[in-house]
């Protein structure tokens, strides 16, 4: 063994160089700063360690990026936490070295000889805000997707070459497979290559400067001292990653390009700049996103020479504490304000939901060719509410559920639980049918939930609970009980398939309650069509396809229609409003009608 650590000390010198780094003098009072280097060198190594392991999986393209994340953190052994260590780290590094810079700053450790230790410092804040940026991305995640549209867009306000720029940074005029390929390119190559190049000469400054101070003041070997300060920060930090991966690290759903995730924000290194930028309108934003950004990077690397006098130094001290002090406060102020504001939660609640929806899909049917999103596009569940509050909350509430969508002035009836026993119980009572609060008193407990903003509200249907209905139940043997049933009948043509016809007696019910036999409803050969809605099959997913696609159709309410479009009238492809399949997964929404892990559908 002797022999070969012989031969290997006089090929390679690795013996002398070792003993070398644990004999070189430290500086007197470098201890607390001196770890700082070691922490952001320990924490790089992580991040390149995971990042390649990672790269191996990784596929850069539109239709495959979000599913090669998916499989790392859901498929791979381990897989979650690799990618949760190499998230955390990124922050963690900015971290450590904004830490570094500051404590240089208030330590005076940045004038001569650490002039280059500390420029090289700032340099290196820069470059790992590139790469983070840049990383955001590659998940090819509403979040990411949606951020970095918004950062992108920010390019467009320098004039003059504004746009050349966004389309040189994205490759093209949209967002995109090239942009994501572009972004990786930069992730994995360019500023990685120069976060390396840049610790190498960072090192190679603070070896020079330690020389430099060591010789003129007192001095300790690194060995065993500060290498075990060094040691024991890297172990800390090693902690700090350990603690934000238990965390977790959310995926989020695959990015949408027509969705736009209203809630996108940027990470926390920028929220003070973001909320910074909502004080200035329009094109003066180019003031908070590139002027004064840029003069604070300025103002840094000058201050090596600023603060060579006592005076400079406290300038210098001033900036840095006035900077924290107004990142801090202004982000505080931005989360303060995205907490109170419902829209902002009700799209974070939207996109949480989108994520576990598409976890659930992906296990249960498997990721197509056309990538994740498809799952989610063709999935009522996930699009019912949005072709809702698109196509129908400007008129019909839905109140209820986990996201109640209410119409500023309701002017149709309530849709949640439609066609149900209780529904159809407020429906044919007449003071529920025909209410209608003035709009000054309307609250989410106290609004129209049938026809009371319609020109139904005075129809024929409301004139025949209040002439009719009352003497029915009297005339009819144990009426109450009989109209109950009937209501429960009418109830469960939403679950009956349409070939099959309702008993004899069910048949009977509709003709002695003068639904069929006045002229008004069709019921499954009973009754004339075209005078009202037929009410075969009412409710049922083909029902309610029928009414959504053509309310104008004499199976509906032919020339009575009262306001409601059109959304896919058959044989008129210039008029539709929504494809076949959207009006399908609006039904199917409506009706709860959604796969569930369970395999069975929602109730």
């Amino acid at each position: 063994m002797n022999t070969l650590l012989r031969w290997l000390e006089d090929r390679t010198g690795l013996a002398s160089a070792c003993r070398g780094c644990l004999e070189r003098p430290v500086p007197a009072g470098r201890c607390c700063l001196g770890v700082w280097p070691s922490v952001i060198l320990f924490v790089f190594v992580v991040e390149a360690i995971t990042g390649l392991v990672l790269w191996m999986y990784y596929s850069p393209s539109a239709q495959s990026a979000w599913e090669s994340v998916y499989y790392v953190q859901h498929e791979v052994l381990g897989g979650a936490v690799l990618r949760g260590i190499h998230y955390h780290a990124g922050q963690v590094l900015l971290a450590a070295l904004a830490l570094y810079v500051l404590h240089a700053i208030f330590a005076r450790a940045y004038r001569a000889p650490r002039e280059v230790e500390f420029l090289l410092a700032v340099l290196l804040v820069l470059v790992t805000l590139g790469l983070l940026l840049t990383g955001d991305l590659l998940s090819w995640s509403q979040r990411g997707y949606w951020s970095t549209n918004v950062r992108t867009n920010f390019l467009l306000l320098i004039p003059g070459i504004g746009s050349a720029l966004r389309k040189l940074a994205i490759g093209g005029p949209e967002m995109g497979h090239l942009t994501l390929t572009r972004f990786f390119a930069l992730h994995a190559g360019l500023f990685s290559a120069a976060l390396a190049a840049l610790l190498w000469l960072h090192a190679r400054a603070v070896w020079r400067a330690d020389q430099i101070e060591a010789a003129g003041s007192g001095a300790s070997p690194y060995w065993p001292g500060q290498s075990l300060r060094n040691a024991s920060a890297c172990a800390v930090a090693l902690v700090v990653i350990a603690v934000l991966v238990a965390t977790g690290t959310e995926l989020g759903s695959p990015r949408d390009p027509i969705d736009a995730y209203a809630a996108a924000r940027p990470d926390w290194y920028f929220i003070g700049v973001y909320q910074f930028a909502n004080y200035f309108p329009g094109g003066l934003k180019i003031v908070p996103i590139f002027l004064v950004p840029g003069a604070i990077v300025l103002v840094f690397l000058a201050m090596p020479w600023v603060g060579r006098s006592r005076v400079g130094h406290v300038a210098n001290v001033v900036i840095a504490a006035g900077l924290l002090i107004a990142a801090v406060v202004l982000s505080a102020i931005s989360l303060a304000h995205d907490r109170a504001n419902p829209s902002h939660q009700e799209s974070l609640q939207a996109e949480h939901a989108s994520a576990e929806r598409v976890l659930e899909l992906v296990k249960a049917k498997g990721i197509p060719t056309a990538g994740a999103l498809a799952l989610l596009w063709d999935d009522s569940k996930t699009q019912g509410p949005k072709l809702f509050k698109q196509h129908c909350a400007s008129c019909h509430d839905y109140n209820g559920g986990e996201r109640p969508m209410l119409a500023e002035k309701p002017s149709a009836p309530d849709l949640y639980d439609f066609a149900s026993v209780q529904w159809l119980t407020g429906f044919l009572d007449l003071k529920q049918l025909a209410f209608n609060p003035p709009p000054e008193e309307l609250s989410p407990s106290n609004r129209p939930k049938y026809f009371g903003n319609t020109k139904f509200q005075k129809g024929k249907m409301a004139t025949f609970l209040k002439d009719d209905l009352p003497s029915l139940k009297k005339d009819i043997d144990d009426g109450p009980a009989q109209f109950r049933k009937l209501i429960e009948a009418l109830a469960a043509e939403s679950e009956r398939a349409s070939s099959t016809k309702p008993s004899e007696d069910t048949l009977a019910l509709f003709e002695d309650f003068t639904c069929t036999s006045s002229g008004c409803h069709h019921f499954h050969g009973n009754g004339e069509k075209g005078a009202a809605p037929d009410l075969t099959g009412y409710g049922s997913r083909e029902w309610l396809i029928g009414i959504i696609s053509d309310p104008a159709h004499k199976r509906f309410y032919g020339a009575k229609n009262d306001r409601m479009p059109s959304y896919a009238p058959a044989g008129r492809p210039d008029q539709q409003v929504l494809t076949p399949r959207q009006v399908e997964m609006l039904a199917e929404w409506l009706r709860r009608q959604w796969y569930e892990p369970s395999a069975t559908p929602a109730e």
